[in-house]
């Protein structure tokens, strides 16, 4: 899984963190798909699930049962199992948002790190034909959009990613008792692109 990410991650812009998919291979299903869902009293159970556009969650036991919808009173989050790996959602409690939102999880740790990811068709447009009777109809691509959060285990909301400005001055002070981090910083051998390697690095070197 932490390799799986860190690919997809630095397919992203540095600046802008967004990146172009194919629509056919998107990580947007609206289908059901085998998940498990985990309730806030530890238990969990294995059916099929999928998470809706206002971050609640779909769930049966069964492909042809009745779904029940379900948000943060009940449920801890969900993992939906893709082919080889498992993607694993929690809710979160987010800085300076009245929302609690539904995240996917790249990173546990004292310093755990997750990320949103939004999907919109960008139109391309269409082929220029002069035949009469002929429709010049439009194309589209997928395009995603990224959105990345920081919370360490002491607290109890997580941070937006640091913003493009003082970027450097942000980092320094989130991981300020991890002198490596630190001084990589200052050297500037760390940069907008490199947090998910910061906060895999603190969690294996720096994490009490």
């Amino acid at each position: 899984m932490r390799v799986f990410l860190s690919i997809a991650f630095f397919l992203i812009t540095q600046f802008s963190f967004t990146s172009e998919y194919k629509t056919d291979d998107s990580i947007f299903i609206d289908s059901y798909e085998e998940a498990t869902i985990h309730f806030n009293d530890g238990t969990s159970i294995r059916g099929y699930g999928k998470i809706t556009i206002n971050s609640s969650v779909k769930f049966k036991i069964s492909e042809d049962s009745k779904a029940n919808i379900w948000t943060e009173l009940m449920v801890k989050g969900i993992t939906l199992h893709r082919q080889d790996v498992d993607i694993e959602f929690l809710y979160v409690h987010v800085k300076n948002s009245s929302l609690i939102k539904l995240l996917e999880v790249i990173e546990l740790g004292e310093i755990s790190i997750f990320v949103e990811v939004n999907s919109y068709l960008v139109e391309t447009g269409g082929q220029f034909n002069n035949t009469p009777g002929f429709v010049n109809m439009p194309s589209y691509y997928e395009d995603l959009s990224y959105q990345f959060f920081l919370k360490k285990e002491s607290e109890k909301e997580a941070i937006k990613l640091f913003g493009i400005f003082n970027f450097k001055k942000h980092a320094i002070a989130f991981f300020e008792d991890c002198p490596q981090i630190v001084d990589r910083n200052k050297n500037r051998k760390y940069n907008r692109g490199d947090i998910i390697e910061m906060v895999h690095y603190y969690n294996d070197y720096c994490a009490a």
